[in-house]
């Protein structure tokens, strides 16, 4: 087994080693995951053969459950190198259906798991972690410094540069999600396009109209117990198309951070300096609402309230015509627990 560290993530994702058959990739940042999934899958199939690509929805073998083994060992009449995409709706037992075939890999497939954020007794993960010929890859939100190279990145693909001010800030108001972040940064490249520079007015006119402002606003009113602010940035978000299961990662790691904050706090550390000192940043126009529902949250309420939003944020995946009243109620019940709380303080 290989665990991947998270500082060698990068690096093996861009040249995954050609004899390994398995991949299982997972972690809460669900777009970190999906972008590192294709990458690895993509590194095996042909690019020449358009079916060297196979994508199965774990929920498929439930209904077929010789498909994987089926697809696994098929021999394509294209090219010699395939890779299976296999994602975990975390309902079906993907464990036992991959098990079997680490007893005799296929010689000229790569399978690919891309999973949410699973425990160390996950039987997938146990699965992964103890094949010797398997990689186990966790995704982690990125932090400052992965934001920032991303940023680099796509800049510098764009023939476009951005002041040290532009860069600062932009990196601030993005995280959370890989590939809203890439999106966020291809978007206000494509802005920029024929100026040669990305501007500090760029990213405040493109950046702080985006739908990851609509999110901030939900999540904010949602721990501040803001509700009718919370109902109005719902039917914001909504109206933008924003995704709901987007909302939910994001409000999960919201609070997650506040946990941390809290412990900070609860160690003696001032309010103030646990908002300003984490990481990655929070925008400035954010921090005295996230210091005010730092009152609001002890740390009973708040494992409490990270168990819940885990819990929509699966739901909301695995069915996603109901994902936005899944989440709204979640959020919505978060927020009036959040608004009594601050109710019996200003008795």
């Amino acid at each position: 087994m290989v665990a991947a560290r998270a500082q060698e993530a990068d690096r093996l994702v861009a040249r995954p080693p050609q004899d390994v058959t398995f991949y299982l990739v997972y972690g809460p940042d669900t777009g970190l995951v999906s972008e590192r999934a294709r990458t690895i899958a993509k590194a095996f199939a042909d690019p020449g053969d358009p079916f060297a690509l196979v994508r199965i929805e774990a929920s498929e073998l439930t209904a077929n459950p010789t498909r994987l083994a089926d697809e696994a060992y098929a021999v394509s009449m294209f090219s010699s190198r395939r890779a299976i995409l296999l994602r975990d709706g975390g309902r079906a037992d993907l464990a036992g259906r991959v098990r079997p075939l680490f007893k005799e890999p296929p010689a000229d497939t790569a399978i690919v798991v891309e999973a949410g954020d699973l425990k160390k007794s996950s039987p997938l993960r146990v699965l992964f972690e103890q094949e010797s010929r398997a990689y186990a890859i966790p995704c982690f939100a990125d932090d400052e410094r992965s934001i920032g190279a991303l940023v680099d990145e796509e800049v510098k693909a764009a023939g476009l540069s951005i002041s040290s001010e532009a860069r600062t800030l932009l990196v601030s108001l993005l995280g959370g999600d890989r590939l809203m972040t890439r999106g966020e940064i291809q978007k206000l490249c494509l802005h920029a396009h024929g100026t040669g520079a990305i501007s500090i007015a760029d990213v405040e006119t493109l950046i702080g109209d985006s739908s990851t402002f609509a999110i901030d606003e939900v999540i904010d009113a949602t721990a501040g117990g803001a509700l009718p602010a919370l109902v109005e940035g719902l039917a914001k978000a909504r109206a933008e198309g924003v995704d709901a299961g987007q909302i939910a990662g994001a409000a999960l790691r919201h609070f997650m951070l506040l946990d941390e904050l809290r412990a900070a706090v609860d160690g003696g550390v001032s309010p103030g300096d646990a908002v300003n000192g984490a990481r990655p940043p929070i925008f400035f126009k954010r921090k005295g609402r996230v210091e005010t529902a730092l009152g609001l949250w002890s740390p009973a309420r708040l494992a409490r309230a990270i168990i819940v939003l885990g819990e929509a944020a699966r739901d909301a995946r695995l069915n996603s015509t109901l994902a936005a009243d899944i989440v709204g109620e979640t959020l919505l019940t978060l927020a009036r627990a959040a608004d009594q709380a601050a109710g019996r303080r200003r008795r």
